[in-house]
């Protein structure tokens, strides 16, 4: 069906306004369907690397997005096509209920109203949040708020989803709910995480990150049991 790569990313870098450089070369490439762990110490630019993943950053080197280069005429498409999912949901949720943040990205996409509601039961559905629409997202316990941040990119249906540390500051059964959830969904997907036992239980395969390089991209158990890799950066 896809004959291109879900990511193609050839030498990048990317240097903040005030010269720090946050990536130093960075070469990556994810097929369809992967469910890929971005691990690595804080400061390792793991942040900076997936905000390029949809062109809110745009460093030097080549990118490909679903086969697309990030220009300013595939850019609209891209974001549509990667769901990115921000650590804080706070950051995502800005509408006075939640069937309007989720239905957010569809109405901005023109759907008829059909359409919409049709996008947005189905996203809600999709993490055990239906019979919410109407609740404000600020009356919601976290992990019910990291639900909707994850459906408000769904109702889009991307083809691909990027996560930023995507069970933090939940307790253990709001992790496991968001795990399994995320496990159901039959997208790409790259996850940042601190959690190696989570990162088992997403991914086949984790990509280490560590001063803006990757220094590991393997087979999960093989990094796992790299102990003295793990140690060097910082990841136990």
């Amino acid at each position: 069906m896809h004959h291109n790569k879900a990511v193609e990313i050839k030498n990048l870098h990317y240097k903040y306004p005030d010269g720090t450089s946050a990536l130093n070369g960075v070469d990556v490439v994810i097929e369809h369907g992967e469910t890929v762990a971005l691990l690595g110490p804080n400061g390792a630019g793991k942040s900076t690397f997936i905000l390029h993943l949809n062109g809110i950053l745009r460093g030097n080197g080549e990118v490909k997005i679903l086969g697309l280069p990030i220009n300013g005429r595939t850019l609209k498409e891209i974001r549509r096509r990667v769901g990115l999912v921000f650590q804080d949901p706070d950051d995502q949720l800005f509408c006075p209920n939640v069937f309007e943040d989720v239905a957010f990205g569809p109405i901005n996409m023109g759907l008829s109203k059909e359409e919409i509601v049709t996008k947005v039961n189905k996203a809600l559905a999709s993490v055990e949040m239906e019979g919410f629409e109407k609740r404000p997202a600020h009356h919601l316990s976290f992990g019910q708020k990291k639900r909707v941040a994850i459906a408000s990119v769904l109702s889009m249906e991307p083809d691909m989803l990027v996560l930023d540390e995507p069970t933090s500051n939940l307790d253990p059964r709001g992790k496991g709910k968001i795990i399994e959830i995320l496990g159901s969904l039959p997208v790409t997907k790259v996850v940042i995480t601190h959690n190696l036992d989570e990162a088992t239980k997403l991914c086949k395969r984790a990509i280490v990150m560590d001063e803006g390089k990757i220094v590991a991209d393997d087979a999960i158990e093989k990094i796992l049991s790299n102990e003295s890799m793990l140690k060097n950066h910082g990841l136990f």
